[in-house]
């Protein structure tokens, strides 16, 4: 019935695992495959726990889909009919955007899905120089082509919302993470993996090396050995592909690749600025440092220390972090800490404007990390 070019949407409804007929997974798939057309959109639902996650995963990845679980605990009609209500208006199908000359790469979603009537589509991705460009969105409406050109939009040659890169990383990380789990990609999407976390302070259940002692992330042999540790897990074992767990899981990796959230500050964690930090044996270390590093040392609330913040009022924001941090800044690396340590060379380059921190402003930073450390 699913034939034709106008746009198409079967709902795959199941409580259960493939038992009839052919009931390898690898064999439904490539048999959807052949026979489902570029028009068919297939959104899977799966029952209860005892489905197949992974066959359910990659027939909707596969069509432009998506796959939902209704846990036991979960109604059906709630969740059918919410789904239903959703996708009963499509607005636009077969989505492109295009950025004209401006190099754009790595957005996520990918692909893009289609749009319909009260929902957002939310892309974020990585452009190299900024500029003034025209944006065009493509797609389709009952079969017919649609264009709708946005002139002149310009792209910031850098500063904007310091959120959006860690937003950026997360959706890639579960992008990569189904990647692995659903097609079985190699060694490098786990490298890739690792890369991410640390630099971006990306903690999810897959990605706890970034706050275990165990792991010297700042080091290339730390990175190596978290990766191994991952790579290992990933292979050793196929994960289940039912059952609790399974489905579970399915949820968290979706939930990584579709967030429309940045995650907040922690304990362990702290996002400042264009910054993270990572607390690791009592130290707030910014996660561009690599222990090869040569750090000036700087005693914490000395001469020094107010005169480079005096000097560089941006960087009061990092300072204030806490009271023992590791930091770079403009090529060089400080290591704030308590004692008296040899008088250093102070950056006099003029701040930019729009990143200033005034005095004030340290300060409250400051009374409240101190306030932090007090017991309630």
């Amino acid at each position: 019935m699913a034939d034709g070019e106008r746009p198409q949407i079967i709902i795959f409804l199941t409580d259960g695992l493939p038992t009839e007929g052919v009931t390898d997974a690898d064999r439904i798939i490539a048999n959807v495959g052949r026979q489902v057309s570029e028009s068919v959109r297939i959104f899977a639902f799966g029952v209860g726990d005892d489905v197949n996650t992974f066959l359910l995963d990659t027939i909707a990845q596969d069509n432009r889909g998506a796959s939902s679980y209704v846990r036991p605990h979960e109604s059906i009609e709630e969740e059918v009919s919410t789904f239903y209500a959703k996708i009963s208006t499509p607005l636009l199908a077969d989505i492109e955007l295009d950025f004209g000359d401006l190099r754009v790469e790595d957005t996520y979603p990918y692909p893009l899905p289609d749009l319909f009537a009260g929902t957002q589509l939310v892309v974020i991705g990585r452009y190299r120089e900024g500029g003034r460009t025209d944006v065009i969105l493509r797609g389709q409406v009952n079969g017919e082509e649609q264009e709708f050109v946005y002139e002149n939009m310009r792209f910031a040659d850098r500063g904007g919302e310091e959120f959006i890169p860690r937003l950026w990383a997360t959706r890639k990380i579960g992008y990569l993470l189904n990647e692995i789990r659903l097609h079985g990609e190699g060694r490098e999407l786990i490298d890739e993996i690792v890369d991410l976390s640390v630099r971006y302070g990306i903690m999810t259940p897959y990605t706890s090396f970034l706050v275990e002692e165990e792991h010297d992330i700042f080091t290339h042999e730390g990175r190596e050995e978290a990766a191994q540790e991952m790579w290992a897990q990933a292979t050793a074992v196929p994960a289940p592909a039912a059952g609790a767990e399974a489905v579970q899981d399915a949820e968290n990796r979706e939930a990584l690749r579709s967030t429309e959230k940045a995650a907040g500050s922690t304990e362990q964690i702290k996002y400042v600025r264009d910054k993270v930090f990572v607390l690791r044996d009592g130290v707030w270390t910014d996660t561009t440092y690599d222990s090869s590093m040569e750090t000036v040392r700087v005693g914490f609330g000395s001469d020094d220390y107010f005169a480079l913040i005096a000097a560089q009022p941006e960087w009061g924001y990092y300072f204030s972090v806490g009271q023992e941090v590791i930091l770079v800044l403009d090529g060089t690396t400080y290591q704030v800490t308590e004692g008296d340590f040899p008088a250093i060379d102070i950056p006099v380059d003029p701040p930019s404007p729009d990143v200033s921190m005034s005095p004030w402003d340290f300060l409250a930073q400051l009374v409240e990390w101190v306030m932090s450390l007090l017991p309630v």
